[in-house]
Parts: structure tokens; sequence; C-alpha cells
């Protein structure tokens, strides 16, 4: 049909032939030129888009390996010194060497602690003239010359701890103490490296002995606590896994082939002996082997492989992402209740404390009682869902009001936020307490286990974190000690040094 103010076009013979004809097909012609050649730009192109998204494909991820391998393995030296700094960042170790060596001391805090919680397998106390104290093999003492070979092999680290220690250290009284966390400050005090020691690859960490809280030292250089970690084979499949790389491990640098991805580590890296090493993966490989039999079709059916190349390509970024945030989550949560772990518990109230966003805060120590009747009934499946079921009911019981964290074991740790009177906190504790001992199914039968608590208030019991801790870990101790089954405050007790129990003290680090 015509509408109103349309013509009717018709052909007439002579357009129907001769050089009409001829304008068709050479038309017809161009239009397959131009078919051809758009394919064929639109194929060079893609083949072009292709190799420099895998380049840019393999550079990425070769830049995330890099970022995710080093940020492991400076967590790792971490680990390593927050949990000697148990022993090295006290006041009660400034004390045990001030004049002689307190051989009670050495059993038990480092002798049964250091390697039983963190496995450290060597302790060696130096002298402020590095010569060997102390010499701890796993939890058997030793003679302390034996730690002439270690001094020897560390002396650079001792040096460095030393010298760490005396442009960091500040005049308090009439002696010195350092200046911030030893650690976790903006200029920690301890060396590290990387060691081969008696053909064992593993890190060792050297840290000048300094007060936490009341004591000072002496002029001159300090007394320095040396701790070896030996990395296993395990170890090292362990963090390829968590790290999702393939091959992960630590080789000293001239054993380094090609095919692998390489960082250096080391205190200098200049002169470092080792480098982590994982075997190199290639997403321009998958790339190519998913997009080039598409590009070879229909227009339509190449500009859909591209979307679907543009799409997964996306995915294997998202993956990436996902991965490092779910490596970030593993770093400061426990993996079994998914709590908090002590390193973000401890980065929180570090936080609360030195930056004041809190005028105060209290901080619980809770662990199970007759959890051990469990494991021992049931096994350690049936303990595992009794920490997950205790573990959830805490953190439903603290709610948006603080912090709960799982630090080891049957061990809790939790810290209220905001204005909490003493009588409010306590109720807390008690209806914490009561809620953990309701009764937990699992597959098999049902188990009861109790709570025991104690509270310390910062600033009123403490002033630093790791004292407030230590205070809510000995209210812990006095709420086991009168019988379990209830909650200890630092107020409820003389201001007095406590017996320390092994099972009192939170060892777990994050």
């Amino acid at each position: 049909m015509v509408g109103p103010g349309q013509k009717t076009l018709t052909n007439t013979p002579k357009q129907q032939t001769g050089s009409g004809g001829f304008a068709s097909r050479n038309i017809a012609t161009g239009i397959y030129v131009i078919c051809v050649a758009v394919i064929v730009v639109f194929v060079v192109s893609v083949f072009q888009v292709l190799n420099n998204a895998g380049m840019i494909a393999d550079d990425v991820r070769s830049d995330v390996e890099h970022n995710l391998v080093q940020n492991e393995i400076s967590r790792q030296i971490e680990i390593l010194a927050l949990d000697q700094s148990q022993i090295s960042y006290w006041d009660d170790t400034v004390t045990a060497f001030a004049q002689s060596v307190d051989q009670k001391f050495i059993e038990k805090e480092i002798a049964d602690w250091l390697w039983d919680d963190f496995s450290i397998e060597k302790s060696i106390v130096v002298s402020a003239d590095r010569t060997p104290l102390v010499m701890v093999s796993k939890n058997r003492i030793l003679n302390p010359k034996k730690a002439d070979p270690w001094i020897a092999q560390n002396l650079d680290l001792v040096e460095a701890a030393q010298n760490n220690y005396k442009n960091n250290s500040i005049k308090s009284g009439d002696g010195f103490v350092v200046n911030g966390d030893p650690v976790r400050s903006e200029n920690p005090i301890f060396a590290s490296d990387f060691r081969q020691i008696n053909g064992r690859l593993g890190i060792v960490v050297a840290q000048a002995i300094v007060p936490d809280s009341e004591e000072v030292l002496p002029a001159g250089p300090p007394q320095v606590l040396i701790t070896f970690k030996p990395m296993s084979s395990q170890a090292f499949s362990a963090i390829g896994k968590k790290l999702n790389l393939t091959d992960f491990q630590i080789v000293p640098v001239e054993k380094v082939t090609n095919g692998y991805n390489a960082v250096t580590i080391g205190a200098s890296p200049e002169n470092a002996n080792f480098k982590a090493v994982w075997r190199t993966q290639h997403p321009s490989a998958i790339i190519w082997k998913q997009s080039v039999v598409v590009v070879v079709g229909l227009f339509v059916m190449i500009t859909l492989a591209l979307g679907m190349t543009a799409r997964r390509y996306s995915r294997a970024l998202s993956a990436l992402q996902k991965s490092e945030q779910h490596n970030r989550f593993l770093a400061l949560h426990d993996s079994l209740t998914k709590l908090p772990n002590r390193l973000q518990f401890d980065r929180l109230l570090d936080e609360i404390i030195t930056e004041g966003k809190q005028d105060s805060c209290a901080v619980l120590c809770a662990d199970l009682d007759r959890f051990k009747v469990v494991n021992d009934t049931y096994g350690h499946q049936a303990g595992d869902t009794v920490i997950k079921t205790v573990a959830a009911r805490i953190a439903e019981a603290v709610g948006e009001d603080g912090m709960a964290a799982r630090i080891g074991g049957d061990e809790f740790i939790i810290l209220l936020l905001g204005k909490h009177d003493r009588d409010s906190v306590l109720f807390l504790c008690d209806h914490i307490i009561e809620k953990a001992c309701e009764e937990v199914a699992f597959e098999g039968g049902v188990a009861s286990v109790g709570m025991s608590i104690g509270v310390a208030w910062w600033p009123d019991d403490a002033l630093t974190a790791k004292t407030i801790i230590r205070s809510a870990d000995e209210a812990l101790y006095r709420a086991k000690e009168n019988g379990r089954g209830q909650t200890c405050s630092v107020s409820s007790f003389p201001k007095q040094p406590p017996k320390r129990s092994d099972d009192s003290v939170n060892t777990m680090a994050a």
C-alpha cells in the first residue's frame, strides 16, 4: 500500500538491462568487498585486542601474585615478631634478667610457652655484651654456651636490634623505655630475616627486651631475645593453597629456575639469599584458547564471542579480587568460627587506646569450662561444633556493642565499646555464661560446657593494650581459681600479682 503523499517507484526496461545490471553487480561486489574488509579488519582488531588483553591480564596477574606473596611474607614475619614480643616486650622479662637469670621464669614463660603455643623452636637471650644468657630448644633448656654458633650466625640481627632500640629509646625517670609498640609502631625495633641454619630454613627475629609498662632500662645496649621458627614444606603448601599459587616454596637464589615467578625476601633485598617462587599462570593462554576459534566465524558470532571474552576476563579479575578479599578475611578472622582473630582484636584495641576514639572500654577474657571432657568423650569434630555454637552465642550476646574474637582453642576475648557501667558489663557477662552453658546438640550426642570470664576496664585498671588484656586474663584466672562458671573483675581483688598458670594465659596469636 502507498500512503498519502507517497510515490510509487517502478523500474523501466532500461534500468533492468545494460549498464544498470553492471552497476548492480558492482554494488554487490563492493558490498562483498566491504563486508570482507570489515570482517578482515574486525578479525585483525580482535586478534590485536586479544593479544593486548592477554599481556595486560598476565601483567595484572603477576602484579597481584607478587603483592599477595610480599604481604604474606611480611605477615609471617609480623606473626613471629608479635608472638615473641609476648616475652621481649614485658616488664616481668626485664625484671627476670635485671640482676641474674631467673630460672623459674625461663621454665614457665619461655620453655613452656613459646614452643607449645607458637611453635618457636629456638629461643636465645643475649646479654648487652652479646654473650648468651639462655638457650631453649623447643621446651628444653640447654647450656647457654650452645647458643654461641646461633649468635655468631645472627650477630647482624642482634646488632640491628640493639641499634633500633638505641634510635627509638627515650628517657623515662631513672632509665629508658622504647617509644611506641616495638612491633606495630611506625619504627619497630625488631630485626628479622629468613635464614638457613643447620640446613633448615626459617624466620629469625631479634628484639631488644624492653618494658611494656612500669619498668625502665639502664643506659647502654639492651639484652636481646632471638627466636627461630622453621618453615616446613607443609607451611609452604598451606601458603600456596591460601594464595591460590601452584608449587609455592622458598628456595636459595641460585636454585630459581625458569617458568617460576619469584619475589626476593630478606632483611636486605640487594643481598638476599632466598626467594619465594611459584609457577607462573598465564590468563592470556585461557583467553586465546577460548576465543581463537570464535573470531573466524560470522560478524555477529564474533561480536558475541568478544562479549563472552570480556565477561570472562571480568570474571577472572573479579575472581582475583575475591581471592584477595578472602585472603584479607583469613588474615583477620578465625577459620573455625569466622569470628575476628587476635590480630584484628589487637588492632582495634590499639586504635581505641592510642587514638582516643573511646573514653573507656571493657576487655573480657573468656574460657570454656569442661571443654576437654567434650573432646575426650565425643571427639574433636564434636568439640569443633561446640566451639562454633558457643562462638555464635557470644557474638549474638555482644551484638553491636563491641567485638568478640577467638584467640585459640576454647579461649575468647571480648571488647565492649561505648559507655558501659560496671553493673551492665557484669550483667552481660552473666548472660554470656548462661548462653554458653546451654546444651549443644551434635551428631551422636549432646554436650554441655561452662564458661569463666575475667573483666578489666580501660583506663581504670590499666593504661596499655597489653596490660589491660593481662589484667582481664588475671581476673579470668581468679574466676577459675574460685570455682569456675563465674565472672571476676580486676576491681574485685587486691592489686597484687596473682599466680600465673599455663591455662590462664591467652597466648594464641592471630
